[in-house]
């Protein structure tokens, strides 16, 4: 149960946290301040560590509160470890898949004259939703494997 309690969460945070990094991004690619080539300069960098830290932040919050709704609606809980555990290490897994895709897809937009503010919006949330549940499938046999 803590496991379907947390996707909802989970998706909602793949989806904001990507969709403000391609909106800095698009920002920053209009206003000059990153240039729109493939390699890591100090103003992308700060904008991935700041999404990363965000996501590693959201992620744990979201395992804990899992577990603290089982308890409260009785449901049996695979534990407060387990449970954070699942969702920090499906959160950076899928927070690292999405980044890159986002960064690549946002810089080829806006070389190809689009404007990355509108079209990166879809693509990341939709994205975030087909990365995420795998994420959280491979997170949980990790897990499993493990003995948690």
């Amino acid at each position: 149960p803590g496991m379907l309690i947390m996707v909802p969460a989970f998706l909602e945070m793949r989806g904001n946290i990507g969709g403000t990094l391609a909106s800095r991004l698009g920002s920053g690619l209009h206003m000059g301040i990153i240039e729109p080539k493939l390699k890591m300069s100090k103003e992308l960098s700060q904008n991935v560590m700041g999404s990363f830290a965000l996501n590693v932040l959201e992620s744990a919050v979201v395992g804990l509160l899992a577990h603290f709704m089982c308890v409260i609606f009785g449901f049996k809980s695979a534990g407060l470890l387990t449970l954070f555990l699942l969702a920090l290490i499906a959160g950076v897994m899928s927070n690292v898949i999405l980044m890159v895709i986002t960064i690549v897809f946002a810089i080829k937009a806006y070389q190809k004259g689009l404007d990355p503010d509108i079209v990166m919006g879809p693509y990341v949330t939709t994205l975030g939703d087909l990365v995420s549940i795998p994420c959280l499938f491979l997170a949980s046999l990790v897990l499993l494997s493990v003995g948690l």
